[in-house]
C-alpha cells in the first residue's frame, strides 16, 4: 500500500516566499519515496499546490483570486487530476490545507466522495482533463440533482458507489476559510456574486473518512476569515478541532516569527503520524520550535509591509469598512485548563502571559447575583470585556460620556435629529443613506449588506452602547451565523440565549472610530 499526500496552500502562498506557511513546511518535512532515501519502509508520494491567486500571472487575477477565491475550482480539479492519475487500488490518501487551501483540501475530499477516482490508464492528457471536467460539472457541481447518467462510459479505480471504501483516511487543516466570493457586507457589489457560485463545494467531513484534524485561530477577528468548522463526528471517526493562540497566520504560518505557528505545525505532524503513520524527516522536524509566548501578529497590519506605520492613521479608515472585523464564537478559557478544544499553549499563554503584551484573554464568569464593571472605549470597534456570559438573564447599566469627534453623548447615544450639534450634518446625511440600506436589505434578502458611511446598526442611535455576545446564535441561510446583539444604551435587561464572550462598542460608522475619544462604564449583573 502506498500513501498519497496532497498539500494545498493558502491564498497567495507559493514555495518561494520568505516566510512559508505551515502547509509548505509540512510538505518539506514529509518523506517522499520518489526523492528521499529515508523511507523507513513506507512508500509515500507527495504533492504541493500553491494557493489561489498565484497561477494567473497578472495583477487582476492575483487580486481577484486573493479577494474572492476565484481559481479555487481549478485548484480542486488540479489536485484531483494528480490523485486520479497517481492512485492505485489499495492506496491511502491524506489531504492538508491552510485557509482557502484548507477549503480546497476539504472540497477535494468531497469531490472524491461524490465522483470517485476515474481510471486514466491508456488515456492521453487531453482526454483525462476532459473527463475530469465532466465529472466535476455533471456530478460534483450538481450534487444530489446530478443526472444518474453522469458516470456512463467511465471506469473507476475508486467507485463512489462504495462509499465505505473511500481512500481518503486523513484530512488535516489549519483555519479553514469558507468565505468565497464578494463579502455579503458589500451591498451593491455583492449582487455581482450570486451565492450559488460556490455553494456546491462539499466541505463536510465524509462519514467514512476516519480522521479529521483542524487547528483553529483563537484570536482572528476578520469576518472574512471566520473558520468553517466540522460538525459532530460519526461513530468510528476521530475528529479533533483544537483552538490555538494567535491570528489566522499565527496558526497557519506565514510570518517570519514562527513560535506560535510552530505549535500548530508540530501538533498536526504528531496527529497525522499517530493516526495514519505519515513519515517525516527527523532532521527537518527538529527545526520546529513551538513557543506559546511567541509574538502574536495583527495580520491586517502585517500584509502592508513598509506601509505598516501608516496603518492606523491612514489605511485603517479606508480598509475597515470593507474588512469589518468580527470576533469569533470561541470556547471559554476555563480556570482548570480542562477544555479538550483548547490547546495547552492557550493555557500556558493565559497563565503566564509574555511580558511584551500583558494579560492574554483574561476571563470571568458571573454567578446569579454577581456583578462586574468594565470600561468601554469609544475608539475600539470591539472592546474585550473579559466576561464570558453563560446562558441566562442579565441586567446592563452604563454611565459616562464619550466623544464622536466633537459631539459628546452618553451611552444612550444621539439620533442625529435631537440634541443637534452643527457637526451632526454628516450624521443626518448618513442616516438618510441608512434608510436606503434598510430598503436594500429588505429587497435583496441580504441582512448583512452595509453601505459605506452608515452606522453599524441603523435601528439604534449614533454612539449608543451596544453589546454583542459572540455565540453564533442567529443562523443565516448560506452565510455564517450572527452573534446575539444587545442594545444596552444607558441600561437594559436581556436574556443570553447561548453562552459566549461579551464584546461592547459605540454605534459608529466603520472607518470612523479613529476620531472617537473617551469611554463609558458598563456594569453587568447576572440575575438568573
Amino acid at each position: 500500500m502506498r500513501r498519497l499526500v496532497v498539500c494545498c496552500d493558502g491564498t497567495w502562498n507559493t514555495p518561494g516566499q520568505l516566510a512559508p506557511s505551515n502547509v509548505r513546511r509540512l510538505y518539506n518535512a514529509l518523506v517522499d519515496t520518489a526523492t528521499d532515501e529515508q523511507t523507513e519502509g513506507r512508500e509515500q508520494l507527495t504533492r504541493y499546490q500553491s494557493g489561489v491567486g498565484t497561477v494567473s500571472g497578472d495583477l487582476l487575477g492575483w487580486l481577484l483570486g486573493g479577494a474572492t477565491g476565484i481559481g479555487l475550482s481549478r485548484d480542486v480539479t488540479d489536485a484531483y487530476h494528480w490523485l486520479t492519475t497517481t492512485y492505485r487500488p489499495g492506496d491511502s490518501i491524506a489531504l492538508f490545507g491552510f485557509s482557502r487551501g484548507a477549503f480546497t483540501a476539504r472540497s477535494v475530499a468531497g469531490m472524491i466522495g461524490a465522483c470517485g477516482l476515474i481510471e486514466t490508464d491508456c488515456l492521453d492528457v487531453s482526454t483525462i482533463r476532459h473527463r475530469i471536467r465532466h465529472v466535476y460539472r455533471q456530478r460534483y457541481r450538481r450534487g444530489a440533482a446530478a443526472d444518474p447518467g453522469w458516470r456512463d462510459g467511465l471506469r473507476f479505480s475508486y467507485d463512489p458507489a462504495q462509499p465505505d471504501r473511500i481512500p481518503v483516511d486523513f484530512i488535516g487543516v489549519w483555519d479553514t476559510v469558507g468565505a468565497l466570493g464578494i463579502p455579503d457586507t458589500l451591498g451593491w457589489t455583492n449582487l455581482l456574486d450570486p451565492p450559488t457560485r460556490y455553494a456546491f463545494h462539499d466541505v463536510k467531513l465524509n462519514r467514512h473518512v476516519k480522521h479529521g484534524r483542524h487547528a483553529v485561530a483563537l484570536d482572528e477577528q476578520r469576518a472574512a476569515f471566520t473558520p468553517t468548522l466540522w460538525s459532530d463526528p460519526e461513530p468510528g471517526q476521530t475528529v479533533e478541532q483544537v483552538w490555538f493562540p494567535g491570528s489566522h497566520m499565527d496558526v497557519g504560518g506565514g510570518h517570519p516569527q514562527t513560535g506560535l505557528s510552530d505549535g500548530a505545525l508540530q501538533w498536526m505532524i504528531d496527529e497525522s503520524r499517530a493516526a495514519v503513520g505519515l513519515a517525516f524527516r527527523d532532521a527537518v522536524e527538529k527545526q520546529i520550535q513551538p513557543d506559546p509566548l511567541g509574538k502574536m501578529h495583527d495580520d491586517n497590519q502585517g500584509i502592508y509591509g513598509l506601509l505598516e506605520p501608516l496603518y492606523e492613521p491612514v489605511l485603517r479608515p479606508l480598509i475597515e469598512p470593507f474588512m469589518q472585523p468580527r470576533p469569533g464564537a470561541t470556547p471559554m478559557i476555563d480556570a482548570g485548563g480542562n477544555s479538550p478544544s483548547l490547546h495547552s499553549s492557550v493555557y500556558r499563554r493565559h497563565e503566564t502571559p509574555p511580558i511584551t503584551s500583558g494579560p492574554y484573554r483574561p476571563t470571568r464568569t458571573l454567578a446569579p447575583g454577581e456583578s462586574a464593571t468594565v470600561d468601554v472605549s469609544a475608539y475600539n470597534p470591539w472592546n474585550w470585556t473579559s466576561l464570558y456570559l453563560d446562558a441566562g438573564e442579565y441586567t446592563f447599566a452604563a454611565g459616562g460620556e464619550w466623544m464622536d469627534l466633537n459631539i459628546a453623548s452618553g451611552p444612550a447615544g444621539t439620533t442625529g435629529r435631537q440634541q443637534f450639534h452643527p457637526r451632526e450634518a454628516f450624521r443626518l446625511a448618513s442616516s438618510a443613506l441608512g434608510l436606503g440600506e434598510r430598503l436594500f436589505r429588505l429587497v435583496t434578502g441580504n441582512p448583512q449588506a452595509d453601505f459605506l458611511l452608515t452606522r453599524r446598526y441603523e435601528d439604534l442611535p449614533w454612539m449608543s452602547l451596544i453589546g454583542v455576545v459572540a455565540n453564533d446564535a442567529i443562523p443565516l441561510k448560506g452565510a455564517e451565523a450572527l452573534h446575539q446583539r444587545i442594545a444596552i444604551g444607558a441600561g437594559t435587561t436581556d436574556r443570553v440565549c447561548r453562552s459566549g464572550y461579551l464584546y461592547a462598542f459605540a454605534n459608529d460608522a466603520w472607518g470612523f472610530y479613529g476620531n472617537n475619544r473617551g469611554s463609558v462604564r458598563l456594569t453587568v449583573t447576572r440575575t438568573r
